[in-house]
């Protein structure tokens, strides 16, 4: 056996060792790619539901904003209108109450003085 024969066969070996390696390797990656898409089928049977009822309720709390608004809008406007009503109301009530307590004072006044007046002639 010559050393040329040598190196061949030990080229074979470690050649056969290579590929060995990377069958190896190979079908590693194949399982591991089998793993991985085995959890992103359950991933996304899982998800997907989950996202579904996320947008049902986005767009339930969509529609509660938008009615919260108008209640809102609504609210604005009957504050509005009791101030006006509650600003006419005081200016009705409030104008003749103060005239007639200042007429009832004053006649109070008058006749007091005129019961003065008529104890110091009588």
């Amino acid at each position: 056996m010559s050393s040329t024969d040598l190196a061949v066969i030990i080229v074979v070996i470690v050649a056969f060792v290579a590929v060995a390696a990377a069958v190896a390797v190979v079908l590693s990656v194949r399982e591991a790619s089998r793993d991985l898409r085995a959890v992103l089928v359950e991933l996304r049977s899982s998800t997907l539901p989950a996202v579904r009822a996320i947008e049902a309720d986005q767009a339930a709390v969509r529609d509660e904003l938008e009615r919260a608004s108008g209640l809102l809008d609504r609210v604005d406007q009957v504050t509005a209108r009791a101030e006006g009503i509650s600003r006419v109301t005081y200016r009705a009530i409030a104008d003749p109450v103060i005239k007639t307590a200042a007429v009832l004072r004053g006649t109070s006044r008058a006749g007091r003085r005129l019961r003065g007046d008529m104890e110091e002639a009588g």
